[in-house]
């Protein structure tokens, strides 16, 4: 009997290491950096060109025909322990609160804002750290991508 319990708690101990051994790769336990930010868009297949505003670095891409930044936040020694998604639209019929209001009471997730000349602005955030994983992290952009095609219709772009 002991020798089957032993046995067992040997197979036990296997499969949770081999369980621990397929998991989805981690990200760096601090974040991650504009570069790597940049790196993973890109084998995402998504095109990504790094920018500076006021000294500070980002990421421009796009997909759905829309433009948006990637913007690292929470940044420590060029570790990020989180990004924001923006898309900024300049458009001809200009939005007001109340449609804006519109959006961000039935949407979760991503919020809209407008500028003083009511143009919208869209922004998700992504943490990162501590204990990210890409595969996380590719499901966090899959909800901010699922967003666009409702952003388009919302703003009639």
């Amino acid at each position: 009997m002991r020798t089957s319990l032993l046995a067992a708690s040997a197979a036990g101990l296997l499969l949770l290491s081999a369980g621990a051994a397929s998991a989805a790769p981690e990200l760096h336990k601090d974040g991650m950096t504009v570069k790597e930010i940049q790196a993973w868009l890109l084998e995402s297949g998504y095109k990504a060109e790094l920018k500076k505003d006021d000294g500070e670095g980002y990421v421009s891409s796009s997909a759905e025909g829309v433009s948006f930044e990637v913007y690292p936040n929470d940044c420590n020694a060029g570790r990020c322990a989180s990004m924001q998604m923006v898309a900024a639209f300049n458009v001809k019929t200009k939005l007001n609160a109340e449609k804006a209001n519109e959006w961000n009471s039935a949407k979760r997730y991503v919020d809209c804002y407008i500028d003083d000349e009511g143009d919208p602005w869209f922004t998700y955030d992504i943490n990162v750290s501590p204990g990210g994983t890409r595969a996380a992290l590719d499901d966090n952009f899959s909800v901010w991508l699922s967003f666009l095609p409702d952003i388009k219709e919302h703003i009639g772009w």
